[in-house]
């Protein structure tokens, strides 16, 4: 693909005609903040509130990810349940796009979570979509909350129960609203009493609510806490029993309160007979009346919860950054659920795509193809890739010989998004040292495209495999081939087969038993790739370091019925006879996809329009800036693809917002990136034109689901006239 230029390419342009009017601040309502309109998420507090409700009104807070398919146990397991409740819920990640700060909480432990539940104390809580996306791309179900509490809580009760009509209106909305911001069903927490002459409608509205919810949103989950019981009483139990599985009988499962003991779980095991795992446990990690007492003693509890063979829900582990601080948060934080990972049954993505940069949705920095393309911290979690399955690495090598290994996630370096996986060891002679990162379930029914991007340390290489289930081996994706390229079939994408090799004279074939090697597309496919990836001429970019390898992997690769159960990552040293050494390897992405998505590679987006514009003084915090307005508006655009995100640029402007120096107002800047089809420009500033006309002119560029990057040449974009 050669480079674009304007003269190229039909390029959309949109045009917009806008007067300087200075206002004080936006006036858009409770879905944005006041003085920077940034698009925040918030609950529901009242019931009116819930009952006027309409979709349509709220697109910033719509989830884009849909739930990927996971690995499932051959047999039964007890679940994981873990439930958010951090400072009240709605912290920093209440602002849609994220915020220009790292200290926040974050979570990516997703492999040992089969649901997740947002929970404040507020009538109805909606997750923020940056959770949801975050579950959604690593397989975990997301829930919201229902509470009531108090006098208002009970006030609430007696006017949803008044009636059949009215629950049933009540359980509509709550439908409609999952359904609309694309989460996954409820946590319902009653805890206030309930008069009894209320409690059989309580009781249709539980089991109509559970029945609608699985009606319109397949494979969603309500749940309900252990709190009021059948006669109205506010009476936790602590465990399964006749006074509260009404509930249980009529929902997905139950959450117990935290004050059980052993003797009540046993019971609980007996009253739950074949679904003994829809009972979870609670645990809360603040310890207030739990047993162990919570914090880092959760493991205590969660031993006799899992010899009991019941499911868990581990409440407020925002405890490692509440009670613990925030400056050595990563370390507590993997520290707590590295001591649960005993009891905690993992589980891996297993769908197509499967594609990640490892990013945890945070950074000190931002990475775009390499090189730094924000110099500033930053968190949103709708940036999280999948997340790796495996947290600890062997000790042992296959050959016996030991050797230190590490895996751990890097902010100070990265291919695309915050990070990059850090594999770092020392190597003898004749070692190799084997990674295994992701456990998964992808079936190959068709040719796959698989790439992976690296950077190494000197004398030292690495490639990527592919565990097959049963007794079909490894697949190595080799470092380099040996035949001309011209050599290869040509498939149906315009890219060469990746050439088979000997397993045999590779050094790192001896890592396992059975295996088949493939070496990466060279020149004019390799060539190809790179552009589509790019969005350009890829000889224009310097990734400092990195390096991508393409692999058009035949069906032939794999055998009848084969499955890939693991992928992993093989280092080992590339001299023949090397002294022991030292090393690190950051591998920045990797990717498996289905080739038939190269055709979506280049489509941009469509109807780009803008709405909300308005114009301000600038903001009391920027200093040291003159002869300049702050601009303000929202984006709105179409695509017919699942993007995995939307970076958004401008010219006209003589500040770069992320780098902070000064432009030529020709230049193209970016600005941000959105996870959905609408990104909020937030106080940009334009110069002022003193009688003048200015111009802005915005540029979306889309990345499909796949990682491929549109012609930024060749961008849809708006161009705003300012006087």
């Amino acid at each position: 693909m050669a480079g674009l230029s304007d003269q190229d390419v039909d390029i959309v342009i949109e045009k917009f005609q806008t007067k300087v009017s200075i206002s004080e601040k936006p006036e858009l309502g409770n879905h944005y903040e006041p003085n920077t309109s940034e698009p925040i998420a918030q609950p529901l507090r009242t019931l009116d509130e819930v009952l006027l409700w309409k979709p349509d009104e709220d697109g910033f807070n719509v989830a884009t990810i849909p739930l990927a398919k996971r690995t499932e146990a051959k047999v039964g397991k007890p679940y994981t349940l873990l439930c958010h409740d951090m400072m009240g819920g709605y912290q920093e990640d209440r602002f849609v796009q994220g915020v220009p700060k790292l200290e926040c909480y974050r979570y990516y432990h997703w492999q040992y979570l089969d649901m997740f539940i947002y929970f404040s104390h507020y009538f109805v809580t909606i997750p923020p979509p940056s959770w949801t996306n975050a579950a959604h791309k690593n397989g975990t179900l997301m829930l919201g909350t229902v509470i009531t509490e108090w006098n208002d809580g009970a006030e609430r009760c007696k006017q949803v129960f008044a009636s059949e009509s009215a629950y049933k209106t009540f359980a509509d909305k709550l439908v409609a609203i999952a359904k609309y911001y694309k989460f996954d069903g409820w946590l319902v927490n009653i805890e206030n009493p309930i008069a009894a002459t209320h409690m059989p409608q309580m009781v249709g509205w539980v089991e109509y609510l559970t029945k609608e919810m699985h009606t319109h949103l397949p494979g969603s989950k309500v749940i309900w806490y252990d709190s009021v019981i059948i006669d109205g009483s506010l009476k936790w139990q602590d465990m399964l029993n006749d006074n509260n599985r009404v509930f249980f009988d009529i929902s997905d499962g139950m959450f117990l309160n935290y004050t059980w003991n052993e003797a009540k779980l046993k019971d609980s095991v007996k009253n739950a007979g074949e679904r003994k795992y829809d009972v979870f446990v609670g645990v809360d990690v603040f310890g207030r009346n739990c047993f162990g007492g919570g914090g880092w003693n959760t493991n205590k509890a969660m031993s006799v919860i899992r010899s009991n063979n019941l499911s868990a829900a581990i409440f407020a582990p925002g405890w490692v950054m509440e009670k613990l601080g925030r400056e050595q948060f990563i370390t507590n934080q993997n520290k707590y659920w590295g001591i649960l990972d005993e009891f905690l049954p993992t589980h891996g993505v297993s769908s197509l795509p499967f594609v990640t940069y490892f990013c945890r949705g945070y950074g000190e920095q931002g990475f775009r193809n390499g090189t730094v393309a924000l110099v500033k911290s930053w968190c949103n979690l709708s940036a999280q890739q999948i997340q790796p399955t495996f947290l600890q690495v062997p000790q042992d090598t296959p050959d016996g010989k030991t050797g230190h290994q590490s895996m751990d996630h890097c902010v100070k370096d990265g291919f695309n998004g915050g990070g990059s996986l850090l594999l770092r060891g020392t190597l003898g002679q004749g070692q190799v040292h084997p990674y295994r990162i992701f456990e998964t379930g992808i079936v190959p029914s068709h040719q796959l495209l698989v790439s992976y991007t690296v950077k190494c340390c000197n004398a030292v290489d690495a490639c990527v495999f592919l565990d097959l289930g049963g007794d079909q081996g490894r697949v190595i994706l080799w470092t380099s081939g040996e035949s001309a390229e011209d050599k290869q079939p040509m498939s149906a994408y315009g890219l060469r087969e990746s050439e088979q090799l000997d397993p045999s004279k590779l050094p790192v074939s001896k890592t396992t038993a059975k295996c088949t090697a493939y070496a990466p597309l060279k020149e004019g496919s390799h060539k190809n790739m790179q552009d589509i990836v790019f969005g350009c001429d890829s000889s224009s970019i310097h990734c400092i370091g990195w390096q991508t390898r393409h692999y058009l992997l035949p069906t032939s690769a794999f055998g009848e019925g084969a499955k890939i159960e693991e992928m992993g990552v093989l280092c080992f040293p590339t001299e023949s006879d090397p002294p022991k050494m030292d090393y690190m390897v950051r591998i920045g992405e990797l990717k498996i996809i289905n080739p038939d998505s190269l055709k979506n590679s280049s489509t941009q987006v469509s109807n780009l329009t803008m709405v909300d514009d308005s114009w301000h003084n600038i903001l009391p915090h920027i200093t040291n800036v003159t002869d300049q307005a702050s601009f303000c508006c929202t984006l709105k655009w179409d695509y017919p693809y699942e993007a995995m995100h939307y970076d958004v640029y401008v010219s006209g402007v003589n500040r770069d917002p992320n780098h902070n120096r000064d432009l030529a107002t020709s230049e193209v800047v970016f600005i941000g990136r959105a996870y959905a089809n609408l990104f909020r420009v937030c106080h940009l500033l334009a110069p002022t034109v003193n009688g003048k006309e200015g111009q802005l002119e915005f540029k979306v560029q889309p990345s499909t689901q796949e990682g491929f990057v549109a012609p930024l040449a060749a961008a849809t974009r708006i161009r705003v006239a300012y006087s």
